[in-house]
C-alpha cells in the first residue's frame, strides 16, 4: 500500500503545481520571492573552466557571482517580515482586519523583489521578465558565440 506522502510527491510535477495540488490534501501554499538578500554566498571566488560553454561571457559570469549582495536587505530583517507574513498577514491588512486569516499565497520579499514584483505584475506579460534577463545577462553574446563554435566544428 503507498504511503501518503508519496503520493503527495507523485503528483507534483513542478513547484508551479503545488498551489493546485496540495490545497487537496489541506496543505496551505506559500510562495515566495526572493530577491536580495545579504549571505555568504559569495565569499567563494569561482572560475570557468577553460573549455566552459560560457567562457564568451566570463565578465558577466563575474558581476553576477556578487550582483545578489548589492545593496541586498539583511537577513535577519528579510526572515523577520517573510515570516511574520507567513503567520499573520502583511500590513495594513492585519491590523485593519485582525480577525481575518493570515494566509498569503505569495510574499515578495528582498531587495528589489517589489520592482520584480511591478514587473511581473498581471498586466505584464512573461516574456517580459525573460526579455529583461536576456539582455542584464547578454544571453545574446553567448548564442552568438556558440553558433560561431558549432560552425567551426
Amino acid at each position: 500500500m503507498e504511503e501518503p506522502e508519496q503520493g503527495i510527491v507523485e503528483e507534483v510535477q513542478s513547484p508551479d503545481c503545488l498551489p493546485l495540488t496540495l490545497p487537496l490534501h489541506s496543505v496551505r501554499v506559500t510562495t515566495i520571492i526572493t530577491g536580495g538578500v545579504k549571505s555568504r554566498i559569495a565569499r567563494v571566488p569561482r572560475t570557468l573552466p577553460a573549455d566552459s560553454l560560457y567562457l564568451p561571457l566570463e565578465a558577466e559570469y563575474n558581476r553576477r557571482l556578487t550582483h545578489s549582495q548589492e545593496g541586498a536587505m539583511s537577513n535577519e530583517a528579510y526572515a523577520r517580515s517573510v515570516v511574520t507574513q507567513v503567520l499573520y498577514g502583511s500590513m495594513p491588512w492585519r491590523w485593519i482586519w485582525p480577525w481575518g486569516h493570515g494566509y498569503k499565497k505569495w510574499i515578495w520579499e528582498g531587495n528589489k523583489a517589489s520592482l520584480i514584483w511591478f514587473l511581473n505584475a498581471g498586466w505584464a506579460w512573461v516574456g517580459l521578465s525573460q526579455f529583461a534577463m536576456v539582455k542584464m545577462f547578454n544571453i545574446e553574446k553567448l548564442r552568438r558565440a556558440y553558433q560561431k563554435q558549432m560552425a567551426g566544428k
